[in-house]
């Protein structure tokens, strides 16, 4: 004999069909259980706060940060695992975070200050991009002629470098 025939657009009771697969805010909520037994949360209470978790992953947080913080500090005895959770997911959110990296601003009504350095020949100010090597241009520019004029020997090179440590040592002895 042969199998009833089914009509073709009816779906077989044996056949599993296809399922969507759970957001992973569901399952960090679902896994808390298996971590602890305090946490333990049904398939109604994870689909309540999954709405609550997303927001956390909407925000950059991975899937460990969100189950330290909301496994951290356990008390002892949970009434209400759904409860803890939920307080949890709401007062431990993190902040959003900007996409764009904001602009460096003073109070109100403050101009925003440049950062200036100095020679370190001469003391004169200016930025940072201007002052290559920790040097002012006209610095710069005596510092390299009076470099290549007096081109020391090696040996030279030798017996300085003691006395130079000495006397950087000397100077950070001093308060």
């Amino acid at each position: 004999m042969s199998a009833p025939a089914e009509p073709h657009g009816e779906p077989s009771a044996g056949i599993p069909t296809a399922v969507a697969a759970p957001h992973p805010a569901y399952l960090i909520l679902a896994e808390l259980g298996r971590r602890g037994t305090r946490l333990a949360l049904s398939t109604a209470d994870c689909a309540t706060l999954e709405p609550l978790a997303a927001a956390w992953f909407a925000r950059g947080v991975s899937a460990d940060y969100l189950t330290s913080a909301l496994t951290a500090g356990l008390p002892e005895r949970i009434g209400s695992p759904i409860g803890l959770v939920r307080r949890r997911l709401t007062d431990k959110m993190p902040p959003q975070l900007p996409t764009a990296p904001a602009q460096v601003q003073g109070p109100r009504g403050t101009p925003v200050r440049a950062l200036l350095v100095e020679c370190t020949e001469c003391g004169r100010p200016g930025p940072a991009e201007a002052l290559p090597d920790g040097l002012c241009r006209p610095c710069a520019a005596t510092h390299k002629s009076a470099e290549s004029s007096e081109a020391p020997v090696p040996a030279e090179i030798e017996r300085d470098v003691p006395a130079l440590v000495a006397g950087r040592r000397n100077l950070m002895r001093t308060p």
